[in-house]
């Protein structure tokens, strides 16, 4: 069996059912979020596995990754508090109140907070982050994913 189909398997869920999820979590607290989400790439993942000389898939954290795309800050911080309290978990990156300066794209910095949360003892990662910072998060993201994983 595969690193994703046995990650699928022991997590419960395929990553729809877990989106459709973090969306009604999110959708009761604020108006109109947007959820998009990703399965990591198999090569990717390999490579990342290896990288972090990670044996198993389960070390993984964002094998199954969602983004939660909300509009104000204030929102970010609200769903951000009803995830944790749903779902057990903790505080990866906080680059909300703490941008992270590096990399940045015509002096625009990653912007979004990053929570780790578990479904049947599985990890997966779960991005929280406004309309107007997603745009260069995803540029950012690719120039990251490019150089991390492509060279």
């Amino acid at each position: 069996m595969d690193n994703i189909s046995m990650y699928r398997e022991r997590i419960g869920c395929s990553i729809d059912e877990l989106a459709e999820e973090l969306w009604c979590i999110a959708n009761a607290v604020v108006k109109n979020p947007k959820v998009v989400f990703r399965v990591k790439d198999p090569e990717t993942l390999r490579k990342k596995m290896f990288l972090k000389r990670a044996e198993s898939v389960f070390l993984i954290d964002d094998v199954y990754g969602v983004r939660i795309i909300v509009e104000s800050i204030v929102d970010v911080y609200l769903v951000l508090w009803e995830i944790s309290e749903k779902l057990e978990g903790y505080l990866d990156h906080e680059y909300i109140e703490k941008p992270n300066m590096s990399p940045s794209v015509d002096g625009k910095t990653l912007r979004l907070i990053q929570f780790v949360a578990y479904k049947n003892w599985v990890p997966f990662e779960v991005q929280i982050t406004t309309v107007a910072f997603n745009e260069v998060n995803e540029t950012l993201h690719e120039r990251y994913h490019l150089r991390k994983y492509h060279s």
